[in-house]
């Protein structure tokens, strides 16, 4: 701290008990002065009371002229009455009889106390009683000396028995560490908020304490106004009202403030720090506010009837009291409000003579000391549970972060569900592997988030849970907030109280690698059928003309044979020859396209004069089987971009395939269409059909319906597959429509492009 800090310190606390010690002073002087004038008051009642006696005695002896009689009664009276001078006048004479010496006119008349009565006997004057007192007489009233030993033994009584209730009657922890007792002190409460430094726990503890204020001022303030109408009302007629209506005005303007401020400030929510001043500010608040009762309880009791006393008793101890508990989170206010009230009234009750005051000093002092014990109590109550359920705050911020570490860091989340198995706080990342909802998981069971189909893992799950079964490592497929299929592993069991909770996992790595392995090895084992097909059909294909060329060559060189059987013999082997070069061509041709190596041309095409191509080159092979080959519409004009020499091969194998699985008599029909933005080639034929569960197996390479070794039908099952091939890498498509024993409807689409340049395109 900096010598300039430090003085400026110093300075606010020595002015700090300069200004109570005025305070103190001028208490004691209004209360001295005070006393003063309700033992005139009182003098005067006791004076009035005197008198009458007096004048019952003195009227009978004025009757009978007995003087002496009359002086002896009124000496009695004197003496008995500590009376400064009694005297009796008559009507027409003057003193007939006087006891003492009256006071001159050089006696102060605050000194002296004198009453005059007129005497009557049977409706007539007959004279006049007159009685005085001296107050400056050490046996009629304390002198000022006895007022401030009285007045500063009721103060030091206050601070005495609050400090011992504070320091005493509470229940304070202790550190473990130093053994000294931590800052829950409610002393150590009072001061905080007037040090510049104090503990971290003041710091956490004050939104709490004004939220608490601010939550009870609202009653509070209601009680002030109703309890403050009540001793208006109680002493209207008994004290100056003029003093009245002032002090109504006051603490109701005090009240109706902190109403507006109740009204503003009850539904906003916890502030997250509140400084000092705050807690300043409301301590200067509570002392105006209890300075206002307490100045009612002094002020207001002397000019009281016991009536109005006992209210004003009830109302200002009653005030304390209510105003210690409302104030408890905030000792320093407590203290302000409650010593405020109290001080005044155990000033008051000090300095006014009789022991029925005494008592009543008394008991404000052990009055003070319960306050202070119940206010301790309460604020070490009040911070021990806020700090805990502080503590259990942070506790639990810390789990969470760990746990959103945990769920960050690692592919586990944590779920759990209420007594209903309602998802209850689900995750954020549960949220995104589930989908992600606008309104969220929290509500939803586990029914409503399924998805996918019968083999989706759901099932299990949801008998599990209506079995009650604990289950673990159980595969759900479910959808991400992204539409990405996600496999989750979930693991749970229900707790005693019915509630569900457990563990969950994004295992979608694995399960995506298991399902890439089994296509791996389906594929696998489709690429061995097929391998297998494949050598069956091509060791058939290949077996047959290799037989017949070695076999009629074989005859050629063996034997002596005519010229015409040896130039039959060349043909078919030459026939051979070329239908075996065919089944290498259409293997090369399909290696080729898998490998990504065929390439092809474009240019533009007549797809009439295409088509036409086809049926010339097919005519022999239709007329041979007994087909009729027709073309329904083939326009000429039809252009398309297209490898000319890919085109007559997808049109030779599509139709050639037909021709083949066409029964005699039938018919194979083409037809070329021309769209805006296609040109669609249909086939039809009327042969044997297609199963359904077959289109797609005759579309593989080296598939074919009948895959046995006697096939009724001859050929590598490579023709559909290079024609569909060759079709999307121009970009287009083949579809086929067919039935067992209803013939086949193959149907290509070609797009058409805008403009048709030279342009070479390669497969893969």
């Amino acid at each position: 701290m900096t010598g300039s800090v430090r003085k400026s310190v110093e300075a606010q606390v020595y002015a700090f008990f300069a200004a109570i010690l005025v305070a103190l002073m001028l208490l004691a002087g209004f209360f001295i002065d005070s006393a003063d004038s309700e033992r005139r008051r009182l003098i005067q009642t006791e004076l009035s009371l005197v008198a009458r006696e007096a004048s019952h005695s003195a009227i009978p002896q004025l009757g009978e002229a007995d003087r002496p009689v009359l002086r002896r009664i009124l000496r009695e009276i004197a003496v008995d009455h500590d009376l400064s001078y009694l005297a009796v006048s008559g009507a027409r004479a003057g003193v007939l009889v006087s006891v003492g010496q009256m006071t001159g006119p050089d006696t102060n008349p605050k000194d002296v106390v004198s009453q005059t009565i007129p005497l009557e006997a049977d409706g007539n004057h007959v004279g006049e009683l007159t009685l005085e007192r001296v107050l400056i007489d050490p046996s009629a009233m304390r002198s000022v000396g006895s007022h401030i030993v009285l007045t500063l033994g009721a103060l030091i009584g206050l601070v005495a028995a609050a400090w011992a209730g504070l320091r005493f009657f509470v229940i304070s922890r202790s550190s473990q560490e130093s053994g000294e007792a931590l800052p829950l002190s409610p002393l150590a409460a009072i001061s905080s908020p007037f040090l510049r430094r104090d503990h971290a726990d003041f710091a956490a503890l004050r939104p709490d304490q004004v939220a608490v204020i601010v939550r009870q001022s609202g009653f509070t303030m209601v009680l002030v106004l109703s309890n403050g109408a009540c001793l208006v009302g109680s002493l209207w007629s008994q004290v100056p009202q003029e003093f009245l209506i002032l002090w109504a005005t006051v603490i109701g303007s005090m009240a109706v403030f902190n109403l507006r401020v109740w009204l503003r400030n009850r539904n906003r929510p916890l502030p997250v720090s509140v400084s000092k001043q705050t807690l300043r500010r409301m301590t200067y608040q509570a002392g105006l506010l209890g300075l206002s009762w307490g100045i009612a309880l002094s002020v207001f009791f002397t000019g009281a009837d016991t009536l109005g006393r006992f209210v004003l008793i009830a109302l200002g101890l009653g005030m304390a009291a209510g105003g210690t508990a409302t104030l408890a989170s905030v000792p320093s206010a407590a203290l302000a409000y409650t010593g405020s009230i109290l001080v005044p009234a155990a000033l008051r009750f000090a300095t006014l003579d009789g022991d029925g005051f005494a008592i009543l000093a008394i008991l404000c002092i052990i009055y003070a000391g319960s306050m202070g014990a119940f206010l301790g109590q309460a604020y070490h109550s009040f911070a021990r549970n806020v700090l805990a359920r502080q503590a259990q705050a942070r506790q639990a911020e810390t789990i969470a972060l760990v746990l959103n570490t945990y769920e960050e860091q690692a592919s586990d989340w944590l779920w759990e569900t209420d007594t209903q198995q309602r998802l209850h706080s689900p995750p954020e990342r549960m949220e995104l592997l589930f989908g992600g909802r606008g309104d969220g998981l929290a509500g939803c069971r586990f029914q409503d988030l399924v998805t996918g189909g019968e083999d989706s893992g759901w099932t299990e799950l949801l008998e599990a849970l209506s079995k009650q079964d604990r289950f673990r490592d159980l595969i759900v497929r479910t959808q991400d907030v992204g539409g990405r299929d996600r496999w989750i592993s979930l693991s749970g069991r229900k707790r005693d109280d019915g509630r569900w909770h457990g563990v969950g996992s994004d295992v979608t790595i694995r399960e995506a690698a298991l399902v890439q392995l089994r296509e791996a090895m389906e594929e696998a084992k489709s690429a061995s059928r097929a391998t297998t097909a494949f050598l069956a059909a091509t060791s058939h294909e290949l077996r047959t003309p290799l037989n017949a060329i070695i076999g009629f060559s074989e005859l050629l060189a063996a034997t002596q044979v005519s010229a015409e059987k040896a130039e039959d013999y060349a043909q078919t082997i030459n026939g051979a020859g070329i239908h075996l070069l065919n089944i290498v061509n259409g293997i090369l041709e399909m290696a080729q396209i898998e490998a990504g190596h065929k390439r092809l041309r474009y240019e533009t095409v007549d797809v009439g004069a295409a088509v036409g191509e086809a049926i010339v080159f097919l005519s022999l092979q239709a007329e041979e089987a007994g087909i009729t080959l027709h073309c329904r519409t083939c326009e000429t004009s039809i252009q398309l971009d297209a490898d000319r020499q890919a085109l007559r091969q997808i049109l030779l194998n599509i139709m050639g395939n037909a021709i083949k699985f066409t029964m005699p008599g039938g018919s194979v029909d083409i037809e070329a269409i021309s769209q805006e933005d296609q040109v669609l080639l249909v086939v039809e034929d009327s042969g044997i059909g297609i199963a359904k569960v077959d289109i797609d197996r005759i579309l593989q390479p080296f598939t074919q319906v009948d895959d046995g070794l006697e096939r009724r039908y001859d050929g590598t099952g490579l023709g559909l597959p290079i024609a569909k091939s060759l079709i999307e890498l121009h970009g287009g498509s083949l579809s086929i429509t067919s039935s067992s024993g209803q013939g086949t409807s193959v149907r290509i689409c070609f797009p058409r492009p805008l403009e048709a340049p030279l342009k070479i395109a390669r497969s893969g």
